[in-house]
């Protein structure tokens, strides 16, 4: 087997983790237990569920094509196969790839998608659901999601073109959390087990984000760039 299958087959992987995962906090949220631990009150859609199910095929194909897409343009200068790499220096690059793209994203979610006209009405779609569960993140604009996972390509080609070519183990563990993180901040659920704390924490301060397009709490995968820039709000305004 090709390396580049390999890593298209644990991709794959990825999106299938992904795809479960919204499935079952979306049944949780659903649920009697989910209905005793939910964030806010849950809110009609202000879409239809025609118009929602257009957005979130649309979404799907677009994810799968740029997952598949951006992965064979890059893999020729970002990726090593070839390299013995431990555990430690796969974790090593998976948390440069994903701190990279903690602070860009900030910046670009920050200001683009809150505050530049075009972008802003692009991200305004996502921002029409104010009670967000884990279903929810699969609505908003095509173009959103395709410059949120083309940073994510981008980052990973940075740290492998300046850095040194990354073990594609690396990628794959950081593309998994943060595809399932993006759908966790979503859940609109306060899971009591201690498990679930860090997770409830970034549900709450993006719920919290949800509230206005005027919100803070703009990073995703943690809360360092909204801490060290002073735009972590603990409660809504």
């Amino acid at each position: 087997m090709s390396p580049m299958l390999s890593l298209y087959i644990m991709l794959s992987a990825s999106l299938l983790l992904s795809g479960l995962t919204v499935v079952a906090l979306t049944a949780v949220y659903r649920s009697r237990y989910g209905a005793a631990h939910t964030l806010t009150p849950p809110r009609d859609k202000p879409v239809s569920a025609a118009k929602f199910r257009r957005y979130a095929a649309l979404n799907s194909v677009v994810s799968v094509s740029v997952v598949y897409g951006l992965t064979f343009v890059v893999y020729p200068f970002t990726f090593d196969p070839s390299a013995r790499a431990g555990i430690g220096r796969i974790l090593l690059e998976g948390v440069a790839i994903l701190a990279l793209y903690d602070v860009l994203y900030y910046l670009m979610h920050r200001y683009p998608f809150h505050h530049w006209g075009y972008f802003k009405r692009v991200h305004a779609v996502h921002h029409v659901v104010k009670a967000p569960s884990a279903i929810d993140s699969l609505y908003l604009h095509p173009l959103e999601n395709f410059l949120g996972l083309a940073l994510l390509w981008a980052c990973a080609a940075l740290v492998g073109v300046v850095v040194a070519p990354i073990s594609p183990y690396a990628f794959v563990w950081s593309f998994a959390l943060y595809s399932v993180l993006n759908i966790a901040i979503h859940s609109g659920l306060r899971l009591p087990s201690f498990p679930f704390a860090p997770i409830n924490y970034l549900a709450e301060r993006h719920q919290r984000h949800h509230d206005s397009m005027k919100a803070t709490n703009f990073a995703s995968v943690s809360p360092l760039p909204d801490l060290l820039f002073g735009t972590e709000v603990e409660r809504s305004r």
